[in-house]
């Protein structure tokens, strides 16, 4: 059964009308993966290995804790790890990293709330 890591109490507070950018940043070689965000309402945004996405406003995401899903995998040989960032508004709020032998293709959940600032 493969390995989900996850990380719960994250927060990043944001004003009302800010736009939320969401960014998953491969930093292993070799990684390949997708992420999905599920935000209120019927659009839930998703990426494709490393890029950015928006999510919303500051005041659209606060009623419940966004879930970022994160499907990684790893075939290079050489390279003994997974090293994944994520950032909101260009800022670090999670980085995660596992060895290739405790397991290949992790689950990385995160779990963010987004109080007013």
């Amino acid at each position: 059964m493969r390995k989900t890591y996850t990380y719960k109490d994250l927060s990043f507070a944001v004003p009302d009308e800010t736009d939320v950018n969401f960014t998953v940043k491969f930093i292993s070689d070799g990684n390949s993966g997708l992420t999905l965000i599920n935000v209120p309402g019927p659009k839930d945004p998703k990426i494709e290995n490393t890029g950015t996405a928006f999510i919303g406003k500051g005041k659209d995401l606060r009623h419940e804790a966004i879930f970022c899903v994160s499907d990684i995998d790893n075939p290079v040989q050489q390279e003994d790890e997974i090293r994944v960032q994520y950032f909101i508004n260009g800022v670090l709020i999670k980085e995660h990293v596992n060895l290739k032998s405790d397991e290949k293709r992790p689950m990385i959940i995160l779990i963010i709330k987004f109080p007013a600032s």
